[in-house]
């Protein structure tokens, strides 16, 4: 397959997911896959790659077509959707299990050349949180201008990592405006699919980019995934004890959050978007 350079991009935003350790529910990468299939685009050059992965970890996957089967090795797909507003660099694949450094540095290098206004990576965590409760998510950023200027906010994480904390750092080294959104997925039901926990990122991603995006049947989809997990809950009365201790945890938590400097936080944030305007 050829692929034509890029020459045409109008306001760039790179929007990253990965499969694996740093997705719970597969709630980002199945974000992701959403957007590539409802907006229109052309396809950019993969990077596919074999050094950066362990098959026996990472499997190939036979297919087979009506001429004949055929071997999909993982790669990392790239793909540029046309958004009214701007264009959107998709960047979807499993993690890598090798090499890290060597392919934040392909990958990197293959982004900067497109020039885009900010680079956002995708996660979801398992969290102590009920399912009956709005997700948290998180939008965090080490550029105090992207901090003032969008409301993101900062993060003093410290410990193990994944891939998109590595590259998130590369991102920022090669100058790029980086960000990170993580939404939190409740433990007992980590299953994919969670249309909850991709409906509240793409949420949030659009505030990100100040763009609307298609949301499809993510309202729909979400509201019975609540409703069977009620339902299974209602079977067991030791889960159901466990999530009411978890929803009058997680309400304590927002009352607290509510209050005093987040109150104040939250002021200056709105003051900004009105100067903004």
């Amino acid at each position: 397959m050829q692929f034509e350079p890029l020459t045409d991009l109008r306001d760039p935003a790179v929007v990253i997911a990965f499969s694996g350790w740093n997705d719970a529910g597969s709630a980002a990468s199945d974000l992701v896959e959403r957007l590539v299939d409802s907006l229109p685009g052309d396809e950019i050059e993969p990077i596919d790659d074999e050094t950066y992965f362990d098959f026996q970890a990472t499997r190939p996957f036979l297919r087979r077509e009506a001429d004949g089967p055929w071997i999909q090795w993982p790669s990392i797909r790239l793909r540029r959707l046309r958004h009214d507003a701007r264009d959107i660099i998709a960047v979807i694949g499993p993690e890598p299990s090798l090499r890290w450094r060597s392919f934040c540095r392909e990958l990197v290098t293959r982004l900067s050349e497109l020039r885009p206004t900010i680079a956002i990576t995708l996660g979801a965590m398992l969290s102590d949180i009920p399912h009956s409760r709005p997700f948290p998510t998180g939008l965090y950023a080490a550029s105090e201008e992207l901090q003032e200027r969008l409301g993101f906010e900062s993060s003093d994480y410290t410990g193990p990592t994944g891939i998109v904390g590595v590259l998130g750092q590369a991102l920022a080294q090669a100058g790029i405006p980086t960000a990170a959104l993580w939404a939190s997925v409740p433990h007992y039901v980590a299953n994919p699919p969670n249309p909850k926990a991709q409906l509240a990122l793409l949420t949030r991603l659009e505030s990100a980019l100040q763009i609307t995006l298609d949301h499809g049947k993510l309202e729909e989809q979400s509201g019975e995934w609540l409703q069977a997990v009620d339902q299974l809950a209602a079977q067991d009365p030791d889960i159901q004890h466990y999530i009411e201790q978890l929803e009058e945890a997680r309400d304590k938590e927002v009352v607290e959050e509510l209050s005093g400097d987040r109150i104040a936080a939250e002021f200056e944030r709105y003051l900004r978007g009105r100067h903004d305007r």
